[in-house]
């Protein structure tokens, strides 16, 4: 998928298909069809791994469930707007630890967020300044 933002989302046939069959036979909390489908649209403008950030791994496997699908194989990895916008993402570029994040291991504040870059980049050196700290 590409950053143009041209198209909400980029789904082959196949999956489209699916998901829309997920929707006509779910049975459940109507939020949770919502928030779902909401994931699957932020999976696809900043990537897989910022949902990794987003949701617990219960979660994130409720959402897949719901769909049908798994989001790595219709979700890019990271996009442009993952890496600008994801102060968790860029935090586990910094730290070089990801699924350490991900997993729990290593405790990111706010690694959910989304903001500009300014922020991001302000994230990332607060963290850098209190991994430094924690080394001495």
């Amino acid at each position: 998928m590409t950053d143009n933002l041209k198209k909400l989302l980029v789904l082959d046939e196949a999956a489209e298909q699916t998901i829309l069959q997920q929707m006509k036979e779910f049975r459940g909390i109507g939020t949770t069809l919502e928030s779902a489908l909401g994931a699957l649209i932020i999976g696809q403008y900043f990537g897989w791994r910022v949902l990794k950030l987003m949701h617990n791994p219960a979660t994130y496997r409720r959402y897949e469930k719901t769909l049908g699908i798994e989001f790595k194989n219709i979700c890019p990895e990271i996009t442009e707007l993952g890496k600008k916008k994801s102060i968790g993402y860029a935090i586990t570029e910094k730290l070089g630890s990801f699924w350490a994040v991900v997993m729990g291991r290593r405790k990111v504040p706010e690694k959910g967020m989304i903001a500009n870059k300014e922020e991001v980049e302000q994230a990332v050196d607060q963290v850098e300044k209190v991994d430094g700290e924690a080394k001495k």
